[in-house]
């Protein structure tokens, strides 16, 4: 079998790192594996085995019209030379250049369309561009019921619900981490909500000085970041350890990690951290946190925007040695339930089955 990915690029995300795990998996279990680039084949973010092979169907054009005609050109050129059994579309968005591009060849190929985001904060005019290409896909994947909820009930008949992968760690005993330690993970950006993580942060402060939060990520909204923490009086005790290309093997040194968002499609970050074993508190956001975290188990769930409650959750963990250490054990047994072998079967299953049928 021969798989075709679409998206656009290799850069640091959580699609990205998805996309990287899931092909890798595919050519250890002997599938053939091309990853397609819609928008820049330039820097790799994440590890990629030999047996993945990058193709470009980019274009560097200005004009609209010329780039979205050369890139359907390629990616047909592509269809028709290497006559992969499967595209999944693996970016909302991207779906309608295979649909196109796809149109008239003698060898059939399976679309598989994919929804990695929230579609309720995903923009009006992305959604009907998208529409009424659906129908013209084989099959679709959605990593959340709720998001799966928010289309046409034809969709949600012709879809399964997949999470994402969450890694084997070797997770670190609590006596080897950094003492009063918190860490978060994600791009610099509005739906991230890094103001409400500042405020609990502000208020962890306050109760125990010593406590350091370590901030992954990068975005424009740096300096601005900079600049409130400076305000708030605890820049000292934030520190930007910028993009982490294994940052699920940099943050099990902490204790706790915090998540912030407004909306999520299915947060690769806090599973991440829960894989490591890191005692997690984030906001009860759509979609994707309450899939993962059941409240008092195995982290806790707090409102959004609920910077109060994050840190009195914070605070508590931190304090009481014992029930953070129960929380991460229960944390780290997501590698389970969402190892790679279970989540990588689950799609080669689907796939296979939409090829057969």
């Amino acid at each position: 079998m021969r798989i075709g990915i679409l998206t656009f690029s290799l850069h640091g995300g959580g699609a990205e790192r998805m996309v990287s795990r899931l092909a890798n998996a595919f050519v250890r279990k002997g599938i053939e594996v091309d990853i397609l680039l819609l928008y820049d084949t330039e820097g790799k973010a994440y590890y990629l085995e030999d047996a993945v092979r990058v193709v470009d169907v980019c274009d560097k054009s200005q004009n609209l019209l010329k780039k979205r005609s050369v890139q359907i050109k390629k990616l047909r050129r592509y269809l028709r030379v290497n006559e992969p059994d499967v595209i999944l579309s693996f970016i909302y968005t991207t779906l309608p250049f295979p649909v196109i591009a796809e149109r008239g060849l003698k060898h059939k190929i399976k679309i598989i369309g994919t929804q990695r985001t929230n579609p309720k904060v995903l923009k009006k005019i992305y959604n009907l561009m998208v529409m009424p290409f659906l129908r013209r896909t084989d099959g679709f994947i959605f990593q959340t019921k709720g998001a799966q909820e928010c289309y046409p009930v034809w969709l949600q008949k012709n879809s399964i619900i997949i999470p994402n992968i969450a890694p084997a760690v070797e997770t670190l005993p609590q006596d080897k981490r950094l003492k009063n330690s918190i860490c978060t993970v994600g791009r610099f950006s509005k739906s991230k909500d890094y103001e409400t993580l500042f405020k609990a942060m502000k208020m962890v402060i306050d109760e125990l000085p010593d406590a350091c939060l370590y901030v992954y990520g990068e975005g424009e909204k740096k300096e601005e970041y900079i600049s409130c923490l400076k305000e708030m009086g605890i820049s000292d005790s934030v520190i930007f350890a910028g993009f982490s290309k294994n940052v699920v093997e940099d943050i099990k040194k902490y204790e706790v990690f915090l998540f912030s968002s407004k909306a999520e499609g299915m947060p690769n970050s806090l599973a991440e951290a829960m894989a490591a074993g890191l005692a997690c508190v984030a906001t009860d956001c759509e979609f994707g946190p309450s899939d993962l975290i059941h409240d008092g188990e195995n982290g806790y769930l707090v409102p959004v925007s609920g910077f109060k409650e994050m840190a009195e959750k914070a605070i508590r963990l931190l304090k009481d040695d014992e029930l953070r250490s129960v929380i991460s054990e229960e944390a780290s047994k997501i590698s389970e339930y969402y190892s790679e072998e279970k989540i990588t079967d689950r799609f080669l299953t689907y796939i296979t089955g939409i090829c057969e049928g």
